[in-house]
């Protein structure tokens, strides 16, 4: 698996049921669909354990549901958030500002992406163009390192989007300096095409 949380190699049973859960979860959400889980469940039975998968994805803080409900997978989510996507005539939600950037980027589209700066709070819109993101952006992520139990919960609080890097150290000072690093969008696309490796078909 990677250092970033999003993919990993299948290896056993349960990792081929989690990838299958987890493709079919993102498919969904992508589209639009508001399935349950025992649909998404349906679409990847071919592999087993898919009950297993879904625990194990839900304890990982990589599942949001709401009863047998879909709600959230891969980074989006059905839940109103801080960070949108539009891809489309589809407006989504994701759970971090690194989701909201990277995901159109892994899959080559073209989107714009809204979040906003945790230390001053203006608004910051992303316009990705094809899977390529702007090159003249003063724009930092800030990609937080260390244990990861539980993806929302340890990684996506953290994993923002900066006017600069003069916001992102004046936020990590406040913070106690936590440990991370820094990533232009230049460093992007290779994070996220690792990150969602899984649902996105890219040469």
């Amino acid at each position: 698996m990677s250092d970033i949380p999003g993919g990993w190699c299948p290896a056993s049973d349960l990792d081929r049921a989690v990838a299958a859960f987890h493709r079919n979860a993102f498919a969904a959400l992508l589209a639009g669909e508001a399935p349950s889980v025992a649909d998404v469940a349906e679409a990847a039975s071919r592999d087993t354990g898919v009950g297993d998968a879904v625990s194990w994805l839900q304890a990982h803080g990589r599942l949001e549901r709401d009863g047998d409900m879909l709600v959230g997978a891969h980074g989006l989510t059905r839940r109103p958030t801080a960070h949108s996507l539009v891809i489309g005539d589809q407006r989504l939600h994701t759970w971090c500002a690194y989701d909201a950037v990277a995901i159109p980027v892994a899959l080559g589209v073209t989107a714009r992406a809204a979040t906003s700066c945790p230390t001053c709070g203006r608004e910051l819109v992303v316009d990705v163009a094809d899977g390529r993101l702007p090159d003249d952006s003063t724009s930092v992520l800030w990609i937080p390192h260390g244990p990861c139990e539980n993806v929302m919960r340890d990684f996506c609080v953290h994993a923002n989007l900066f006017c600069g890097p003069e916001h992102l150290d004046a936020w990590r000072h406040a913070a106690g300096d936590p440990p991370g690093e820094v990533v232009t969008f230049a460093g992007v696309p290779a994070l996220a095409r690792s990150g969602w490796a899984d649902v996105a078909s890219r040469p």
